[in-house]
């Protein structure tokens, strides 16, 4: 969805998801090392990711925002979505810091809390949600870190443990 959402939380900037940024995408979506513990996905050629993109921007369900790092890198590093926004509630996904040498400098829980702001105070909404791997450690310390706390689990189509983590917005 093309939007206007744009805030800044310590050293992350979240802004409009562009066309420039979607080679970087798929160049972190076609490493196995970013992709670990997401869904399987084949090859991502560059008509798929382009593709992906006209049609994402078509999609009035899902927000995605581009992570940048704004103070040591100045450059984008990941990006992240909203979707499934109904009834003051929305899932937070495709959580990709993809820049290695974005790791370790806090980007993922600080561009957790800059959508958790824009959640809040423009979306006006109440709770996000989203689902982990159990044995995504580095993934559930972020979590964790930005207030979600696990609300339920279960198995997922190859038996491995998930959970469903939310935080609530007051």
């Amino acid at each position: 969805m093309i939007h206007n959402y744009e805030t800044e939380y310590k050293n992350v900037k979240l802004r409009q998801l562009e066309e420039r940024d979607i080679e970087s995408l798929r160049d972190w979506r076609n490493d196995s090392a970013n992709t670990k513990y997401l869904r399987k996905i084949p090859f991502i050629t560059w008509e798929m990711q382009r593709n992906w993109y006209h049609s994402y921007l078509n999609n009035l369900e899902e927000i995605t925002f581009a992570v940048e790092e704004k103070e040591t890198l100045r450059c984008l590093v990941g990006s992240l979505s909203l979707s499934n926004i109904e009834g003051g509630k929305a899932e937070v996904g495709k959580i990709l810091i993809g820049e290695k040498r974005a790791h370790g400098k806090k980007v993922g829980v600080n561009a957790l809390s800059a959508v958790l702001k824009i959640a809040k105070n423009t979306l006006d909404l109440r709770e996000i949600y989203l689902y982990v791997s159990a044995d995504n450690i580095p993934a559930l310390k972020v979590y964790r870190e930005t207030g979600f706390s696990i609300d339920d689990s279960y198995r997922d189509e190859e038996n491995r443990l998930e959970y469903r983590m939310v935080v609530r917005l007051v």
